[in-house]
């Protein structure tokens, strides 16, 4: 089966340097470029183009911002299950100071390159700390022009409310940027950080592929 994955917020394919779920492949989408006018529906109609083999079954994976879309994404097709890891199903599960940005966008304040030195700096609050830190800046500096201005706006303005029965949630609960206690997931991994999809993988690749025996 064909897994489509999708990284979180200033992160892309090296993200899933760990996530290896036996006899299935893994597929890595691309960052389309996002505009100003861009809702969290509209950007995850950019991604339909990316995936080709509707034709074969198909699963879709999430972290955080890319969980967020796959929820999106999962109105517009029909994947045998949707895995959001250190993610949210809808406006409800994301924190307070997120869903304040909708009203104080301080976010649209801020050039591009503050944006993506605060990502850097801020890396230990996902949990990369002194660990993957060059591998880290290097996907920060991949992103796109005004990928993370436009993307936050997306996140803060996001309305989503439903979700598919075929989503399994998979939370740490020790992440910082996604609280644990915002959320109700299906699995947990004891002490994961937001960035557990790296350090918490062996973990994460069990339960994804136990779930996925029993498609």
């Amino acid at each position: 089966m064909i897994i489509y994955a999708l990284p979180g917020l200033g992160t892309n394919h090296k993200l899933f340097v760990n996530t290896i779920i036996k006899h299935h492949t893994i597929i890595v989408l691309q960052w389309p470029i996002p505009s100003q006018f861009d809702t969290m529906g509209s950007y995850a109609k950019k991604f339909l183009p990316q995936i080709v083999r509707l034709d074969e079954p198909y699963c879709l994976l999430g972290v955080s911002f890319g969980g967020m879309i796959c929820v999106e994404l999962s109105k517009l097709l029909t994947p045998q299950k949707i895995f959001l890891v250190s993610s949210s199903k809808n406006r409800s599960e994301l924190p307070w100071y997120i869903k304040l940005l909708k009203y104080i966008p301080l976010h649209q304040l801020i050039r591009e390159s503050y944006h993506r030195r605060l990502a850097y700096f801020g890396r230990w609050f996902i949990g990369f700390e002194k660990a993957y830190k060059s591998e880290f800046l290097e996907m920060v500096n991949s992103m796109p022009e005004n990928y993370f201005k436009y993307c936050i706006d997306i996140i803060a303005n996001w309305n989503g409310t439903d979700f598919k029965k075929n989503t399994i949630h998979i939370h740490g609960t020790q992440d910082r940027l996604i609280r644990y206690k915002d959320v109700t997931c299906d699995f947990t991994i004891k002490n994961g950080a937001h960035a557990m999809i790296v350090f918490n993988a062996a973990e994460i690749n069990s339960i994804i592929e136990k779930e996925l025996s029993i498609v």
